[in-house]
């Protein structure tokens, strides 16, 4: 490179660590992220996912990031703390992706291929945030490196099955990534002359066996883990059976199988004229295979994949940039200037599409500080998905997409109201419930602020001073009467009201002098000096 390339790889290398730093502590949080943190947390209570709560991913990113978790502890920050275990993950993509360039075409279009993959808007984002996808990007092109970027020897075979088994530890999702791949071997296979397709077949099918007995390890270990801990029927509901009905949540697409011969055929035609690309056919068929995967990948996610996701994208985007970062070095006749334009390009519209200025992280951290603050480590919260972290959820199911498709088709019964009553849960976050359990909240708790509701009720005014309020109380727990800052005097069930008092559920009755709207909230929550909102002047 000559001086100005390197000063502006150098440029362009901090500006990405800076922005990447800043999405860490700006970009808003996904609910996904509070899932997987809740999942990692259960683990570090001694629970075992999927028999003790729920979960519909396959383990091994929670297993990794509980010993972490467990470090650092109860903290209403965690979630930024947490961003920051992606890095190491975020990197070990790059350096992936860059080898794979590198074996393929040249240094110059590796570097480029893994600068291409860090600056795109999707990339960039979905890989700040706390989530399974980071991790099963980097095993996945991890897997492809060890198989692509040398012969495939035994030794190779075995080490391309054992990282695609922990690939698939990470993530199901990596079925479609090894049909993606399986495929255009296939068609890799059928567009190239009678002597390579035998060397395919020495070189590839001859090892077949080593890369099964690889394939075999993780899923076996995984197997053997929850085998002891006798879990396996509630893993196999949860990441298989619980998903089944995939495709009928809101926002599912329609299959477009029909299209998928035709870009089939499109795909084919483009690889006619790659693989007889430059003497070395070997290496010709190899990159061919890497273009194909990438364009096949997308193919089969639009067409037959139900629901797809902005996650879904990231193993697809770097496929592709491996093959666009030699053409831009190729263009730009072995220079990188054209690259780096295209870069800059990417760069600023990342910049653009999520701005590096407004903090949409805030809002998390201090409903978590509320929740920590508000309970104790053996207090129950009924949250959607694990947003407080640190604390069980009384209801056994996650209310992600796909445990509210079943609610509402009556495959899982709606006994939320009745586990929280077993459980006296005082706190709970007003997301995503279904409307029947929505209603019984809104009528035994009582907002402290838009998001967190805890158990109480409010009494409406009296037309005159004294006359009797009747009220019901959903969860038997202490209680307090307030209207407000100032000290309240008068009767709670035909008894002087004197401070908190235990309230079973049922009808009960309170007098006062006082006419103004009042509200009966969990004696906790007052102790800690919260108002309900209605309360507050």
């Amino acid at each position: 490179m000559g001086v100005w390339e390197k000063a502006a790889t150098v440029l362009l290398l901090l500006l990405l660590l800076v922005l990447k730093v800043n999405y860490i502590y700006s970009l808003s949080i996904n609910s996904d992220e509070g899932q997987h943190l809740h999942v990692a947390w259960g683990w570090t209570q001694g629970m075992v996912q999927y028999r003790d709560f729920f979960d519909n991913h396959t383990p091994l990113f929670h297993l990794a990031m509980a010993p972490l978790l467990q470090q650092l502890g109860e903290r209403s920050d965690i979630l930024t703390l947490m961003r920051f275990a992606m890095l190491p993950f975020f990197v070990g993509t790059l350096g992936c992706i860059g080898w794979l360039g590198t074996r393929l075409y040249s240094a110059r279009a590796g570097f480029g291929a893994a600068l291409l993959t860090a600056t795109t808007p999707l990339v960039l984002a979905a890989t700040t945030q706390f989530r399974t996808d980071v991790l099963w990007m980097m095993c996945w092109f991890a897997t492809l490196a060890v198989a692509l970027t040398g012969p495939f020897s035994r030794k190779r075979a075995f080490a391309t099955g054992l990282l695609l088994g922990i690939t698939f530890g990470v993530s199901m999702k990596t079925t479609l990534l090894l049909a993606s791949l399986l495929c255009s071997w296939g068609m890799v296979f059928a567009l190239s002359a009678k002597p390579e397709r035998k060397a395919l077949l020495q070189g590839s099918l001859g090892k077949m066996g080593c890369t099964l007995a690889g394939l075999c390890v993780a899923p076996a270990a995984i197997g053997g883990l929850f085998a002891a801990h006798h879990a396996i029927p509630d893993l196999i509901y949860c990441v298989f059976k619980h998903n089944a009905i995939i495709s009928q949540v809101p926002g599912a697409r329609r299959y477009l199988g029909w299209a998928f011969p035709f870009l089939l055929l499109l795909t084919a035609w483009l690889g006619r004229f790659l693989l007889r690309a430059g003497p070395d056919r070997e290496l010709a068929a190899r990159r061919t295979l890497v273009l194909f995967t990438g364009i096949l990948y997308f193919i089969l996610l639009f067409c037959f994949w139900p629901l797809v996701t902005r996650q879904d994208y990231l193993p697809g985007i770097p496929l592709l940039a491996l093959s666009v970062a030699p053409l831009l070095v190729h263009l730009g006749k072995n220079k990188i200037w054209l690259l780096m334009l295209v870069v800059g390009i990417q760069f600023y519209a990342s910049t653009k599409k999520y701005s590096p200025f407004a903090c949409r992280i805030s809002k998390n951290k201090i409903l978590l500080d509320d929740v920590l603050r508000l309970t104790k480590p053996s207090d129950f919260v009924m949250d959607a998905k694990g947003e407080t972290i640190f604390r069980r959820r009384p209801f056994y199911y996650a209310l992600e997409n796909i445990t509210q498709r079943r609610i509402s088709l009556g495959l899982i019964a709606d006994t939320i109201a009745a586990e929280m009553l077993k459980t006296r849960t005082c706190v709970v976050i007003l997301e995503r419930l279904p409307e029947k359990t929505l209603q019984w909240v809104k009528q035994h708790y009582v907002p402290l602020n838009e998001d967190l509701w805890v158990a109480g009720c409010f009494l409406p005014p009296t037309p005159e001073p004294g006359a009797e309020r009747r009220f019901e109380v959903g969860i038997p727990t202490e209680y307090v009467v307030s209207g407000g800052e100032a000290p309240l005097e008068g009767k709670l069930d035909g008894v002087a009201y004197t401070g908190p008092v235990f309230l079973t559920s049922g009808m009960h009755t309170f007098t006062c002098t006082d006419p103004r709207p009042l509200a009966v909230f969990w004696a906790q929550a007052a102790a800690k000096g919260y108002t309900p909102q209605n309360l507050r002047p």
